[in-house]
């Protein structure tokens, strides 16, 4: 396999045997509903409405996270109601917006096809992301899908990594985790997988590159050649 920085990660298909996916900013893009979703709860709490851009700032560790960085308190009250209304908005609402970023179906029918297992590993409650995957017809190439309440911990830790590699029946090594932020590369590294970032999502790539991805990757096309 070519090295962190190449622009191609030729020859990885034949060395990995289980390919786990970031959901948000990898394989969809979902920025749109996940705003109107906060908004709404924002508008039930009496707060403001904020810009798109400014809400997707705080994805990447959960829905919790997300509502404590938006509303921007240490009242868990206010926190915890918040989080209910998202829930309550989103779960309705999963995918009225959410599309899949290009040469997604693709590679997802690339790896079923080569006899890969698939896996997704997201901080995104389990429920609505089977309900996201399901809307944009892609479950049928996943094999696990693990969400941020899955286990007990959640990315950056290596936890829900090792436990879909471990349930999939692989082993890390013969593994690989993609995702577009630095949860994804230290969870992948920590849990001794080969990592690749994606240029594109919502993830902080500076911050994403302190932790050494082995690959770096404009497109998941790029996993294709």
């Amino acid at each position: 396999m070519d090295r962190q920085g190449n622009s191609k990660i030729s020859g990885i298909q034949a060395e990995i045997e289980t390919f786990l996916f970031d959901l948000d900013g990898t394989l969809i893009d979902s920025s749109k509903d996940i705003a109107v979703a906060v908004n709404y709860a924002l508008g039930k709490l009496g707060r403001a409405s904020l810009p798109e851009e400014e809400i997707i700032k705080h994805v990447g560790y959960g829905g919790r996270k997300l509502i404590e960085g938006v509303l921007n308190t240490a009242d868990e009250d206010i926190i915890e109601e918040g989080v209910r209304l998202f829930r309550e908005y989103y779960f309705s609402n999963p995918a009225e917006y959410t599309v899949l970023y290009p040469y997604v179906r693709e590679i997802l029918e690339k790896l079923k096809e080569s006899g890969k297992k698939v896996g997704i590993v997201t901080n995104k409650y389990e429920d609505i992301s089977r309900q996201i995957v399901k809307k944009l017809k892609i479950d049928g190439y996943i094999d696990i899908l693990v969400g941020g309440d899955t286990t007990q911990k959640k990315k950056p830790d290596p936890e829900p990594v090792l436990y879909a590699v471990k349930n999939l029946g692989s082993r890390p090594d013969i593994s690989v985790m993609i995702g577009d932020s630095e949860a994804d590369v230290k969870a992948g590294k920590d849990a001794g997988l080969k990592t690749v970032l994606v240029g594109y999502g919502f993830g902080k790539k500076d911050v994403a590159m302190r932790y050494n991805p082995d690959f770096v990757v404009k497109s998941l096309r790029e996993i294709l050649l």
